[in-house]
């Protein structure tokens, strides 16, 4: 399980603004919606590894990943 103060400084690694909440043996994304695993206690922090929300195929699909893509 994760702490509440880790979990208060965690962020999401595809959004660093972004905080994480706890869902079940997950941390999920507040804004996007990926969900990353906790193996043995360890948020596993890997976007490449994380379940990505319904109708979304890639990261790229992300919202937080477009916006990145648009020029400015």
């Amino acid at each position: 399980m994760v702490s509440q103060e880790l979990l208060d400084i965690l962020r999401c690694p595809l959004d660093p603004r972004t905080t994480l909440a706890l869902d079940g043996d997950r941390l999920v994304c507040t804004r996007c919606g990926p969900k990353f695993p906790i193996k043995d206690g360890f948020p596993k922090l890997i976007a490449e590894e994380a379940e990505l929300p319904a109708g979304c195929s890639g990261l790229e699909q992300l919202p937080c990943q477009r916006e990145r893509a648009r020029p400015s």
